[in-house]
């Protein structure tokens, strides 16, 4: 469909982008309209093909997430909680499961790598976690590919707007906040609810969707994988309630932004179908987490000039939030994985020593290593003028190397390769399915998946593409 039409036929969410008076209706209620007037049959030809690289990205995180330990155990809970059920695929088995359960497992797969995309309004936020719901919920009614999209669309498009209008980072809260609101529009959508039910179902959500930032702080754990997998499952039930009479609460939100310090005013938020968020999801080359992408890429550039030559000194400078998060007290002593890919400094040795950051290297513990944490204690981190000056864009870092000999080795990356101004090429997102779809589902498989998703918007069916991600 070409833009301007659709942009006729949702003209009337422009209105929702306004603030709702004190007697008009309420966030939730106009997030459920929000969600529902984007119509399948209407889906702007570059939303299609965005949610398409997206699906492959996630899709690639998920398989490469196969037998970890996160998701083994998930997998056993699940079905000891949930029962064993028959609606949904869980990625890369062979035995179903019921929605909930499928959506939390697939959640957990896609999380746990820390390789899946991130929005970046307010702070980093990963919406492609919405997936598994769309997934597994479309696939239990049999919908067509575009009702998939335009389902997973509404999601990514309310979350991202939630992110871009309250900090929830700054508060105390996780990013992941932002998308128990959406969980509820897709299972909505999909399940052909009413606004007002949908409305009741986002406040149930909502209101027991606010995580703590304690999952990304100090020594990372497991939890940081099940994040929002436990929201999506909650955010279902909640639907399920509603769906029932069940009502929830109104103003979260804006109780959320008055209450939790910094207090600000009423959050307005940008509910017009005319400016998409969508396009602007960067990918990860590298399975750590998304702020650290310019570091890594930085010192893999150092690396080909160093030639073994020994290491005095490193510094590296960057923008204070940055800082914070990734290079605090306990990244230079982590104890954990999920803390190692988290870690500015472990992430920068590795891609200096060995050239790359990848997923091997934190599955084999290299980042344990002497090498590595030698060159760890070396590091120091400091702001950078320049680079705060052109924040928020590009999550920048500049790498200065000072050898044995006195030379200087330096690079500066404003704008890390993924990002939504430097996208991944469409040859290397393939690139990053093969690698990890082929050896769970061997490279024929994993060729048909691919080109399922090419025409996901002309199957009437999307469950031959759920089937295609279990094993045989």
């Amino acid at each position: 469909m070409h833009r301007r039409h659709f942009l006729a036929a949702t003209a009337a969410a422009v209105s929702l982008a306004r603030p709702a008076c004190a007697a008009g209706p309420s966030l939730e209620r106009r997030l459920a309209d929000f969600a529902l007037a984007l119509r399948p049959d209407e889906l702007p030809s570059e939303l299609i093909a965005t949610t398409k690289r997206i699906l492959i990205d996630t899709l690639a995180c998920a398989f490469g997430a196969i037998g970890s330990e996160p998701a083994t155990i998930a997998e056993k809970t699940i079905r000891a909680t949930f029962g064993e059920g028959t609606a949904a695929s869980i990625i890369g088995q062979k035995t179903p499961a019921t929605i909930e359960g499928a959506a939390f497992v697939n959640g957990v797969l896609v999380r746990a790598l820390d390789l899946n995309d991130t929005y970046l309004g307010s702070e980093p936020l990963h919406p492609s976690e919405l997936m598994p719901t769309a997934l597994a919920l479309a696939e239990a009614g049999g919908h067509s590919g575009r009702a998939f999209i335009a389902a997973l669309v509404a999601g990514y498009e309310a979350s991202a707007r939630i992110n871009d209008a309250v900090s929830f980072m700054e508060r105390g809260f996780h990013p992941l906040c932002a998308m128990a609101y959406a969980a509820p529009l897709i299972a909505g959508r999909l399940w052909n609810l009413a606004p007002d039910p949908i409305a009741q179902a986002v406040g149930l959500s909502a209101a027991r969707g606010y995580t703590s930032f304690v999952v990304n702080s100090g020594a990372i754990s497991m939890m940081k994988a099940m994040g929002f997998a436990a929201a999506a499952t909650d955010g279902i039930f909640a639907t399920r309630l509603a769906a029932q009479g069940f009502t929830g609460p109104t103003d979260t939100l804006e109780w959320f932004a008055a209450r939790a310090k910094p207090n600000s005013t009423k959050p307005e938020i940008d509910l017009d179908w005319s400016r998409p968020r969508l396009p602007k999801v960067a990918f990860k080359r590298f399975p750590i987490q998304i702020e650290l992408a310019a570091v890594a890429e930085a010192g893999s550039l150092i690396a080909p000039k160093l030639a073994g030559r020994a290491i005095r000194e490193i510094s590296v400078e960057t923008t204070p939030g940055i800082i914070e998060r990734v290079a605090d007290a306990a990244k230079f002593r982590p104890e954990t994985r999920g803390t190692a890919d988290h870690s500015l400094p472990v992430c920068l040795a590795l891609a200096l020593i060995d050239g790359d950051v990848t997923l091997a290297q934190f599955e084999h513990d290299r980042w344990r290593h002497a090498d590595i944490m030698a060159l760890v204690v070396k590091t120091k981190v400091s702001p950078s003028p320049t680079l705060i000056a052109k924040a928020p864009k590009g999550r920048g870092a500049i790498v200065e190397v000072v050898l044995a000999d006195g030379q200087i080795l330096r690079e500066t990356v404003e704008v890390p390769e993924g990002d939504a101004q430097r996208p991944l090429s469409q040859v290397s997102l393939e690139h990053k399915f093969s690698t990890f779809a082929v050896p769970v589902l061997g490279a024929e498989r994993a060729k048909r998946i691919l080109a399922l998703i090419d025409r996901l918007e002309t199957m009437d069916d999307i469950r031959p593409l759920a089937l295609a991600l279990r094993q045989a």
